[in-house]
Order: structure tokens, then C-alpha cells, then sequence
């Protein structure tokens, strides 16, 4: 189904604004800033060990979701924990159409990146994509914006071989096996990521059943290994 003219008008205006207005902190709304040196300070790096899902509390051993990974799947790691200032700043990105404020977390995420793979070897950076009615509404795909400031950053080819065949239901309030039978089938790969090292970009990560979705199909359509790096991980 096609947006509405009415909303195609309204992201319109709103990118418009993001675009020619003076950036508004995505925290306490300060003018001059994306983020305030305060709500900058609020962000709360995700640093700890964790297993290859990514989930916390595990202190680097695998858990039962990961440990039917295959071995070239993973890991998946965010840069940030989703809340308060990034939640927001994300927030206003995907749902206002502020594509300035979109360019300025894909510069946090592509920094986070080079300091996380310092040294690993990469063949392609790919989005995770929307289904193409969802992006038909929403006008954009917040990861591939994320995702092209990463590949810029770390010099590595920006990809398209990834599509979302199946017009999943929304994740919210799903717990891990409902979210992976949810996104079961739901991505497609074609012959292009034959051979590669991938890594896959999206603005939040939950429990990773999205990231994993979209790692098997890409490792079916014969890539090498796949990995999964978020801005933000939710709880």
C-alpha cells in the first residue's frame, strides 16, 4: 500500500526542517547540538563481554540461542544501550524523517565500528532492509543511512545483496522465539555476497532474532561469515 499524500508531505516538511534548521539535541532539545555535551555524556557504551548474540549476563560464554549458530555466524554487538538520549535521537530519526540527525548516529556508529573491528578483515557492509511497503511509508531505511557512514568510515564496499522477502508483523512484545519464527524466511541474498566477510548494520537490536534471520539467508547464498553491529540494544 502507498503512504498517503498527506504523509509524504509531512516527512517532506520534517526533513526539511531537519535539514535547514540548527540541530535541536535529540535529548533535551538544546538548539546548536545533536547531542548536548550532557545527554553525550548520558550515552551508555556497551563494552562488557558478552556471547555472540550479544546478549548481557553471560560474561562471554555461549548461551542456548547462539549455541545453534553456525560457527560463521556472529557476533553481534551494539554500540550503545537503548535509552534516554540515543533512544530519542533514534526516535526523531526513524519516525520524523530527520536525516540530519540520522547522518550525525551514523558518524557515533561508524566510530564505535572502527574502534570494534581494529583489524578485522571485511569484504562488504550490508543494512538490514525494510520490506519495501514499510519503506514506501516511512520514505527511507534507517540502516542503510547507519550503514553508509559505516562503510565510509572503515573504507569497506557498501552492499545491496540483501532483501526482505516477507512483510513480517511488528517485533514489539515478542519474546526470542516468537521474534525468530517471526523473521523466519523473511530475508532473501543473491550471489553477490559469494566468498565475503559481512557486516550487517541496523539502528537496534533486541533479542538478535533479525540479525540472525538475515545472517543465515546471506550464509546460504554462500557468504563466508556474517556479523551484525547495532547503534543501540534494547532490553
Amino acid at each position: 500500500m502507498m503512504s498517503s499524500p498527506l504523509a509524504w508531505v509531512r516527512r517532506l516538511t520534517r526533513a526539511l526542517e531537519a535539514t535547514l534548521l540548527p540541530p535541536v539535541c535529540g535529548g533535551c532539545g538544546r538548539r546548536g547540538e545533536w547531542l548536548c555535551p550532557s545527554c553525550t555524556a548520558a550515552l551508555r557504551p556497551l563494552t562488557d563481554a558478552r556471547c555472540r548474540c550479544g546478549r548481557p549476563g553471560t560474561r562471554g560464554r555461549v548461551c542456548s540461542v547462539c549455541a545453534e549458530w553456525p560457527d560463521a555466524l556472529g557476533p553481534i554487538r551494539a554500540a550503545f544501550v537503548f535509552e534516554g538520549p540515543l533512544r530519542s535521537s533514534i526516535h526523531r530519526f526513524k519516525y520524523r524523517g530527520e536525516y540530519a540527525r540520522g547522518r550525525y548516529l551514523g558518524s557515533l556508529l561508524a566510530e564505535a565500528a572502527a574502534t570494534a573491528l581494529d583489524g578485522v578483515a571485511l569484504d562488504l557492509v550490508l543494512p538490514i532492509p525494510l520490506h519495501p511497503r514499510r519503506q514506501r511509508e516511512r520514505g527511507f531505511n534507517q540502516a542503510q543511512i547507519l550503514a553508509e557512514a559505516v562503510a565510509a568510515r572503515l573504507g569497506v564496499p557498501l552492499g545491496q545483496d540483501l532483501l526482505r522477502i516477507v512483510d513480517t508483523r511488528s517485533q514489539v512484545g515478542l519474546d526470542y522465539a516468537g521474534r525468530r519464527a517471526n523473521m523466519q524466511g523473511a530475508f532473501r541474498s543473491g550471489p553477490g555476497v559469494r566468498g565475503a566477510s559481512v557486516l550487517l548494520i541496523d539502528d537496534v537490536v533486541t533479542t538478535g532474532a533479525t540479525m540472525e534471520a538475515a545472517g543465515l539467508a546471506l550464509l546460504e547464498a554462500g557468504a563466508r561469515h556474517v556479523r551484525g553491529l547495532a547503534l543501540a540494544r534494547g532490553a
